[in-house]
């Protein structure tokens, strides 16, 4: 069994072979002489060997001289865990694994990052972007530790922090009749338009739009959909956000009556306890929605 040395002793042995005197190092240490020396003569029975010429008070043994850069070695350690382990317990160090939905990532993810690293500059921050059962899934089993994502249903294992409602809405090229402010859609219409299913079709069940979930055309890939609707292939519903703004052909109409929303929160397990930094993140993503909430809930009826 290893000997019970205190951190504490080990400074005082560092400390007195520096000073090479037993007084100024209690000086140093602000401690009175005969508790440094007790420190020493304890950690001297404790090592089975004296450290400290007994003749030449202050200098080294040759246990004392083979002893000194192991006990530097052990004191370094001692003091670069600690400073790792405060760092960590301030937020300021650690790991930490985001999972967000791909409009998340193209919307407000670069503001979050931004403002997370400017606070926490050495936390590693590890980003992945999935589908809503997908990231639900990760946190439940702790490949993540945060997801940004959207929910169908409350779970007793997950906590949800709401944090925006994506209104849904139609998409197809500029020039199809219900992109046109003049034209209603008339649902009653829609069976025999091309209709395209993606993963957020399920969010119109129970709509006037609920025939999208029988289209024969389903295409999960935001790519190959976005390739899709610009040549043409059919119309598709997709949240505002999922929406590729960046298309020159593509259109989105807001589905008014009834609107349709897809509820965007913060995941994270019951069952996991969170780092510091962790909780500074998740206040980030709160106050980065609270600021951009308008934009992102309050899509104009015809966007192009």
């Amino acid at each position: 069994m290893l000997p019970d040395i205190k951190i504490a002793q080990i400074n005082t042995f560092l400390t007195v072979a520096q000073c090479k005197n037993f007084r100024q190092a209690a000086s140093i240490l602000c401690r009175s002489q005969p508790a440094v020396s007790l420190a020493i003569k304890q950690l001297e029975q404790l090592l089975g060997a004296g450290l400290f010429d007994p003749d030449r008070h202050g200098e080294l043994s040759a246990f004392g001289t083979a002893f000194l850069p192991e006990a530097k070695a052990l004191y370094k350690h001692y003091e670069t865990t600690l400073q790792n382990v405060i760092s960590m317990a301030q937020g300021q160090s650690g790991s930490i694994k985001l999972g967000v939905l791909p409009s998340i990532a193209k919307t407000v993810l670069a503001q979050i990052i931004r403002a997370f690293l400017a606070q926490h500059p050495h936390v590693h921050l590890q980003v992945q972007d999935d589908n809503g059962d997908n990231l639900r899934d990760k946190v439940l089993d702790g490949r993540i530790d945060l997801a940004i994502s959207s929910i169908w249903q409350t779970e007793l294992d997950l906590h949800h922090t709401h944090l925006c409602a994506d209104r849904v809405g139609i998409v197809a090229r500029k020039g199809h009749p219900w992109m046109q402010m003049g034209n209603d859609i008339n649902w009653m219409e829609l069976s025999q338009q091309k209709l395209i299913r993606n993963g957020t079709t399920p969010l119109v069940d129970n709509t006037p739009a609920q025939e999208f979930l029988f289209a024969p055309m389903q295409v999960t890939n935001m790519t190959s959909l976005v390739a899709m609707l610009e040549a043409g292939a059919g119309i598709t519903t997709l949240p505002w956000m999922a929406f590729p703004k960046d298309s020159n052909e593509l259109a989105f109409r807001l589905i008014e009556e009834p609107p349709i929303k897809r509820q965007i929160a913060l995941l994270q397990s019951r069952h996991h306890q969170q780092m510091p930094a962790t909780s500074a993140l998740e206040c980030i993503i709160i106050e980065t929605f609270k600021r951009r909430g308008k934009y992102l809930e309050s899509p104009k009826q015809l966007i192009t």
